[in-house]
């Protein structure tokens, strides 16, 4: 009650069912290694490379790209490799707008 306090779970504690980064998808095939140090990134309607490195995680995606587009919080990711060429897609959800009284 008063003395309760709610605090979120570290980023390092195994994710739940509820954890919203636990329904991107992830597609690399592990028989497919990365190879090119640049990764092609698409969102938005917008296409660029960004260092493979930085691509291969959710988390480090998001802190990079966040300032840019802030509807990568909450979207889906989903990765390719094709010839040693990581291609991630990333495409935002639908938020709830809420209720208006």
């Amino acid at each position: 009650m008063e003395n309760e306090t709610n605090t979120l779970p570290e980023d390092d504690t195994p994710s739940n069912g509820n954890n919203v980064e636990t329904e991107s998808t992830e597609s690399t095939n592990a028989t497919d290694p990365v190879t090119d140090p640049k990764a092609t990134i698409k969102i938005e309607g917008q296409t660029f490379d960004l260092d493979a490195a930085l691509a291969l995680e959710d988390r480090s995606l998001k802190v990079v790209l966040q300032p840019h587009f802030a509807s990568i919080e909450n979207a889906n990711v989903t990765r390719e490799v094709k010839d040693g060429k990581l291609s991630v897609t990333i495409v935002k959800r639908a938020q709830h707008k809420g209720y208006a009284t």
